[in-house]
Parts: structure tokens; C-alpha cells; sequence
């Protein structure tokens, strides 16, 4: 995709079961992730396709987990260290921990945003993620709390705050978004 003068690569690749789902050559379907591969993609979208920034979109982490686990983590900083500018995660159903990796965001999950089979609380509300980039990568982002209804819908929470961060800044901050 381009914007307003800068290339972006959008990858996105699936680390949940069942394997079945994965495109082969011959049939459509997910990128499976496969780490070697997704550091090859990284390189490939700023050297073949001239992407001045690359987005890593991750399915992964375990339903319900309100923190990242070991392997999230440590995919996540393969990745930024392989050349993404963010890695951007959903697939647990809850909003999970937000980390800053060189300088560069990593949110593992962002929850569920239209989802009508909640069993939770914690289910029931996601970030809308507002990332700001410009040509050094992330300049910075914010979220927005979205709260899921009985019947799916979902509405913007103004009252709750949300995660925030700016470049040059160490750490994730609270911010009424």
C-alpha cells in the first residue's frame, strides 16, 4: 500500500490450529507462521517491494490470557528485530500487554472488537488502535475502548483509559483516549 509517500507491507501470518487452514500452491488460505519465513517476508517486503515500513498482523497467544506468553514474546522481538516497525496481535479474545521493543510497539492483542459469543467480562471489551507512522516507522499510537453489548455491537467507552505511547518514550502510558 501506498500513502501520502511511503510504501507499507502489511504481513499476516496464523499461529492457531488446526494447520488445515494454510494456503498451499495450489488453494487459498492463511500464511501460517513459520519463523524463519516471516523474518524472510520482513526482508523480502523492504527489499523486493520497497516497503519503507512493515506491519506484522499476528493471530496467536492463547484465549482468555490476559498477558502474552513466551512464545508471543518471543516472536515479537524476532520480528522488530528482523526490520517490522510494529507487530499488532489478536486471537485471545481479551486485550493483553502492550511492550515497546526497540523502540518499536508491539501489542499483542487488541481483543475482540465484533464478537457476540462472550463468555466474560474481559471479552467483551478491545482497542481500536490509532497508529501514527511516518518515515522512521511508528511516530506513536493510541487506543480507543470498545465495549461489546449483549448482541454483538460495539460502542466506544470514552471513560476508560487506554494505552498510549509516542516515540522517544521508554514505556506504554494510560491516556483517556
Amino acid at each position: 500500500i501506498e500513502r501520502q509517500g511511503l510504501r507499507l507491507a502489511l504481513l499476516s501470518y496464523n499461529e492457531f490450529m488446526p494447520r488445515s487452514f494454510e494456503a498451499g500452491h495450489d488453494a487459498p488460505g492463511i500464511a501460517w507462521s513459520e519463523d524463519e519465513q516471516v523474518v524472510d517476508d520482513i526482508a523480502l517486503a523492504r527489499t523486493r517491494h520497497r516497503a519503507d515500513l512493515v506491519l506484522v498482523f499476528m493471530h496467536w497467544g492463547w484465549e482468555n490470557e490476559p498477558a502474552a506468553n513466551a512464545r508471543q514474546r518471543e516472536l515479537a522481538r524476532r520480528v522488530i528485530d528482523a526490520g517490522a516497525d510494529a507487530v499488532i496481535g489478536g486471537h485471545p479474545h481479551v486485550t493483553q500487554d502492550i511492550e515497546i521493543h526497540r523502540g518499536k510497539p508491539v501489542i499483542y492483542s487488541v481483543g475482540n472488537f465484533v464478537m457476540k459469543e462472550t463468555d466474560n467480562e474481559a471479552q467483551r471489551q478491545a482497542w481500536v488502535l490509532r497508529l501514527r507512522l511516518d518515515a522512521q516507522g511508528a511516530a506513536g499510537f493510541d487506543t480507543h475502548v470498545a465495549r461489546i453489548d449483549q448482541g454483538g455491537i460495539p460502542r466506544h467507552d470514552p471513560d476508560t483509559p487506554s494505552p498510549c505511547w509516542q516515540r522517544g518514550q521508554a514505556q506504554v502510558a494510560s491516556c483517556l483516549a
